[in-house]
């Protein structure tokens, strides 16, 4: 997928941090990972999966990068990357809800080893994973 999909697919897909902060509100999700993994999920059923968008930047990690993440990931999912044959273009960073791929990236978001942003167009909202326990939550007209 690329960007343009998601715009097309009512996703808001800021640059900028200021971008995103000027296209509607913002609140905090806090919490420990679990906290924030209940939260992610639930919004996922809210939205519904077939309509849930996210990037992952795993691919473009160097592989040094990569070991360091998988570290936090079962062998399972380990080798789930591995076979999966994710691109390293900066450009083709964003997918559709897959099971799988998506609890990776959502792993990797509350462990803080990989920054991720999940797209919930049906309730007007885009999470930007962070640090120290928080997700910012961007909503949207």
């Amino acid at each position: 997928m690329k960007k343009e999909d998601l715009l097309r697919a009512g996703c808001m897909v800021p640059d900028t941090l200021q971008e995103a902060m000027r296209s509607g509100r913002q609140e905090m999700a806090e919490g420990d990972a679990e906290a924030l993994e209940t939260y992610i999920c639930r919004l996922l059923e809210e939205n519904g999966r077939e309509n849930t968008y996210f990037d992952f930047y795993y691919g473009t990690l160097s592989r040094e990068e990569q070991s360091r993440a998988e570290t936090v990931l079962s062998s399972e999912q380990v080798q789930f990357l591995h076979e999966y044959g994710l691109s390293d273009s900066r450009e083709d960073v964003y997918f559709p809800f897959e099971e799988s791929l998506f609890a990776i990236a959502l792993r990797l978001s509350v462990t803080q080893m990989l920054f991720s942003t999940f797209y919930f167009p049906m309730l007007r909202k885009t999470v930007w994973s962070s640090y120290e326990g928080k997700f910012i939550v961007f909503s949207y007209e």
